[in-house]
C-alpha cells in the first residue's frame, strides 16, 4: 500500500512509426505522458487523430441529442441499475481500433440519427404551426381572402387585428379613410382599412403606433383566415401525434442502445485523447522521442512491448526544488483504495510523500461507527451500500462501498453500545441468543440512560481517540521534515510540539483527576492533590499523581514556548533576504507561539468530543422515537422517526466525519499538491480493450 516506485522511461523512434509506438504504449496502459511537444508531426498521424476526433464529435453529438447521461445517478441507480454490459474490442493497434470503432458506430448510430433527424423536422413544423396559430388566433373568424385585397393595384387595402378599446381612437387618426371594423370578440377586433397607394405609408404609420401589424397568413396556407386556423388546428394535432410517437420511439430505442452507445463513447473518447498527448513527442524532423513514466513493476513489459526501438527505463530522482513535479500513483488494495476518495478531496500526496489513505482507512469507520453506534441502523446502511455497490458503476460504485464500510462499522460500534433502534439488545428476545457469547462487550459504551457518568465515558473515550489521531498527525511532520532534511524545523517546531502536545494533554487529564479542581491542583489552596491521573497512572505506575503532573507539566510547555520563539526568529531571519516578507518580528512569534499554538492544541482535542457528542444526540433522538412510540405512537411513529433519524444524522455524520480530517487532522501535516498517474487507457466502465488476445481490463 502506499505510492508505487516510477521509471523514466525514453523511446527513440523513426517519426513516421510513432503511431505504432504509441499502439504498444497503449497496450501497456501504465504509462503517463512527460509533454514535451515539438514543432514536427507526422501526417499520416495527424490524419488519423483527425479521423478520431470526427468519430467522437459524431457519436457525442448523439449522446447530446438523446438526452444520456454518461454515469447513472443515484435515484436510477437505485431503481433502475447502471448498465453493467460490457463491448470487446479485439486490437493490434490504434489505427485498428479507430477503423473498428467507425465500422461499429456507422451501424449502432444509423437508426438513432434517421430518428433525431425526423424529430427535429417535426418538431420544426410543429413550432412553424403553432406561430402561425398565434398569429392568425385573433383572426380566426374572418372568412374572406387576403389576397384579392392585397392584389389591387390602385387602391391599398389591408386587415389588421386590434385591441376594440384602440378602435376609436385608429378611426380618429386615420381621418376620412375607410376603416370598417368587425368585432371578433369582447377584446378583439379586426379592421379593414382602404385608402390610395400614397396612403399607404401614412395607415402603417398609425397602425404602428399601436403596435398593430397586418395579418400575416404563411404562404402555403389558404389566405382565408378561417380555412388556414383550421387547417393548421388539424395539422398541429398530426404533427403533435406524430412527435408523440417518435418520441416514444426514441425512448424505447435508447433502452436497447444505451451500452452500446456509451461503449463506443467512451472507447472514441479514449483512442481521442491518446492521440491528443502524444501528436507532436519531441525530437527531431524523421526521429521521435516520447518520454514518459511507468511504475517499476510494468519494466519487464515495456521493454518487451518496445523492443524494436531504443528504450531507455532509469530510477527517478526525486528532487524537491525541480519546477517538474513526477506523477504519483497510489497502489492500495481493493478495500484501502475505496478511501482515496477522501483523500482527493484534500489532494493528491506529492511523489515521496506518505499516502494517507491506509491510515484513512481505517480511522473512518471507528470515526463514523462511533457517532452513529447502532446495530439495526448500521446493518441498513450496510445493506444501502451493498446495494448501490451492487447495480452502480464508477464513481458511485465507490461511493457505495464507503458507505457500506460506514455502516458495517455503525454496526460494530452499535454492538459496543447495545443498541438496535435505540432497543437495548438483550432485551430482544431473538438476539439476546445470539449476542451472549460476546459477554461485557455488548453494552461496554452504552449511553441510552444518558446519566452523568456515561456522558463522561463517552467523552473520554473520543477525547483519547482524538490525541491518538493529532499524534499520528505531528509525527507525519516530523517525518515529512527529516526526509527533507529541515533541521531547523525538525527541532524548534516539530519536536516542541509534539512534546508541548503531550504536555497540555497530561494537563487536561490531570484536571479530570482532580475532580476538576483546575485551580487547586497547582497547590494554590494548599491542598495535595495525590489523585491518579486518569490513563497516565495505568500505563506508568502510582507514581504518577495530578500534584506531580500539574507540577512538571507548566514547565514543560514553557520551554517548548522558549524554543519555539527562538526557532521561529531564526525562521524570519532566513527569509529575511531581498524581496521577501520578513515577518511580524519578535512579537508576532510571541503572539502565534503562546496564543494561537497554544489555544490550537486545546481546540484541536477538544474538537474530538464531538464524537461523543454526535453518539449522545444520536442515542437521545432515539429514546425520545421509542417513547412516543411506547405511549401510543404506532408503528408510524417509530418507522419513520427511525428514517428521519438515519438519513439526517447519517449526512450530519458524514459531514462531521470529514471534518475531522480535513480541518483537524491533514492540516498538521499534509501538503496534498500532488500530480496525478494519468494511464494512456483509463479505466473504463462500459469497455474492454483486448490486445494480441490479451485483455486489458
Amino acid at each position: 500500500m502506499g505510492q508505487a516506485k516510477l521509471l523514466k522511461t525514453t523511446l527513440i523512434l523513426p517519426r513516421v512509426e510513432t503511431h505504432e509506438a504509441v499502439s504498444k504504449l497503449a497496450e501497456l496502459e501504465w504509462f503517463h505522458t512527460l509533454q514535451n511537444p515539438s514543432e514536427h508531426s507526422s501526417s499520416y498521424f495527424d490524419d488519423l487523430l483527425l479521423n478520431a476526433q470526427k468519430l467522437f464529435q459524431e457519436i457525442d453529438d448523439v449522446i447530446r441529442s438523446l438526452g444520456i447521461s454518461l454515469e447513472t445517478g443515484v435515484m436510477a441507480t437505485l431503481f433502475k441499475g447502471a448498465p453493467q454490459e460490457k463491448t470487446d474490442y479485439k486490437i493490434d493497434d490504434i489505427q485498428n481500433f479507430i477503423v473498428e470503432l467507425e465500422n461499429k458506430s456507422k451501424t449502432l448510430l444509423e437508426e438513432p440519427v434517421s430518428l433525431l433527424k425526423t424529430q427535429q423536422k417535426i418538431e420544426k413544423d410543429l413550432e412553424e404551426y403553432r406561430n402561425a396559430l398565434d398569429a392568425i388566433g385573433g383572426a380566426s373568424k374572418l372568412k374572406m381572402d387576403l389576397s384579392g385585397l392585397r392584389n389591387l393595384k390602385t387602391f391599398f387595402a389591408e386587415i389588421f387585428l386590434i385591441n376594440s378599446k384602440d378602435l376609436h381612437e385608429i378611426q380618429n387618426s386615420l381621418g376620412d379613410l375607410i376603416v370598417h371594423p368587425v368585432k371578433l370578440n369582447d377584446e378583439k377586433s379586426s379592421i379593414t382599412v382602404i385608402g390610395s397607394q400614397e396612403d399607404s405609408e401614412k395607415i402603417m404609420k398609425v397602425l404602428r403606433s399601436f403596435n398593430v401589424h397586418p395579418i400575416q397568413i404563411p404562404s402555403d396556407l389558404p389566405q382565408n383566415p378561417s380555412s388556414a386556423y383550421d387547417m393548421c388546428q388539424k395539422t398541429t394535432k398530426e404533427l403533435e401525434k406524430k412527435y408523440a410517437e417518435i418520441t416514444k420511439k426514441i425512448e424505447k430505442l435508447k433502452v436497447t442502445i444505451l451500452p452500446k452507445l456509451l461503449s463506443l463513447y467512451e472507447s472514441s473518447k479514449t483512442a481521442k485523447d491518446i492521440l491528443e498527448i502524444t501528436r507532436k513527442p519531441g525530437g527531431t524532423k524523421n526521429f521521435a522521442v516520447i518520454q514518459g513514466y511507468i511504475p517499476v513493476s510494468m519494466e519487464n513489459k515495456f521493454k518487451t512491448l518496445t523492443d524494436r526501438y531504443i528504450s531507455i527505463t532509469e530510477p527517478v530522482k526525486l528532487d524537491r526544488d525541480s519546477p517538474d513535479q513526477l506523477p504519483t500513483l497510489l497502489v492500495n488494495n481493493r478495500y484501502t483504495r475505496t478511501f482515496e476518495v477522501i483523500t482527493e478531496t484534500q489532494g493528491l500526496p506529492n511523489y515521496g510523500e506518505v499516502d494517507p489513505t491506509p491510515i484513512i482507512a481505517y480511522v473512518w469507520p471507528v470515526f463514523y461507527g462511533l457517532m452513529f453506534g447502532d446495530l439495526g441502523h448500521g446493518l441498513l446502511l450496510f445493506g444501502l451500500g451493498m446495494f448501490l455497490r451492487y447495480r452502480g458503476i464508477g464513481n458511485l460504485k465507490t461511493w457505495a462501498t464507503l458507505l457500506a464500510a460506514s455502516g458495517a462499522a455503525a454496526s460494530i460500534a452499535g454492538l459496543g453500545t447495545g443498541e438496535m433502534f435505540g432497543f437495548h439488545i438483550d432485551k430482544i428476545a431473538i438476539l439476546g441468543p445470539i449476542f451472549e457469547p460476546l459477554g461485557p462487550l455488548i453494552g461496554a459504551l452504552n449511553v441510552s440512560e444518558l446519566t452523568f457518568d456515561q456522558v463522561i465515558k463517552i467523552l473520554k473515550v473520543s477525547v483519547a481517540i482524538g490525541i491518538i489521531h493529532m499524534l499520528m498527525a505531528l509525527f507525519l511532520r516530523l517525518r515529512n521534515d527529516l526526509i527533507e532534511k529541515n533541521k531547523l524545523l525538525v527541532l524548534t517546531h516539530d519536536i516542541p510540539s509534539i512534546v508541548q502536545f503531550l504536555a497540555v494533554v497530561a494537563l487536561i487529564l490531570a484536571a479530570i483527576g482532580s475532580g476538576y479542581d483546575i485551580i487547586g491542583m497547582f497547590g494554590v489552596t494548599g491542598v495535595i492533590h495525590n489523585e491518579p491521573v486518569p490513563w497516565l497512572t495505568f500505563l506508568f505506575g502510582d507514581w504518577v499523581t495530578v500534584d506531580l503532573v500539574a507540577k512538571a507539566t507548566p514547565p514543560i510547555i514553557f520551554a517548548t514556548v522558549g524554543v519555539m520563539i527562538l526557532g521561529g526568529k531564526k525562521e524570519q531571519e532566513h527569509a529575511a533576504k531581498p524581496g521577501h516578507d520578513e515577518g511580524g518580528g519578535l512579537m508576532g512569534i510571541v503572539i502565534e507561539v503562546i496564543l494561537v499554538r497554544i489555544i490550537e492544541v486545546l481546540s484541536n482535542v477538544i474538537s474530538y468530543t464531538r464524537i461523543g457528542i454526535m453518539l449522545l444526540v444520536h442515542a437521545a433522538l432515539l429514546v425520545t422515537v421509542n417513547q412516543s412510540y411506547e405511549s401510543g405512537g404506532g408503528l408510524a411513529v417509530l418507522i419513520g422517526g427511525n428514517i428521519g433519524i438515519m438519513l439526517i444524522e447519517g449526512l450530519i455524520v458524514y459531514i462531521q466525519t470529514i471534518r475531522l480530517h480535513l480541518y483537524e487532522w491533514f492540516p498538521k501535516w499534509y501538503r496534498g499538491a500532488g500530480v496525478g498517474f494519468k494511464k494512456l487507457i483509463p479505466d473504463m466502465l462500459y469497455s474492454n480493450l483486448v490486445w494480441s488476445g490479451k485483455r486489458t481490463k
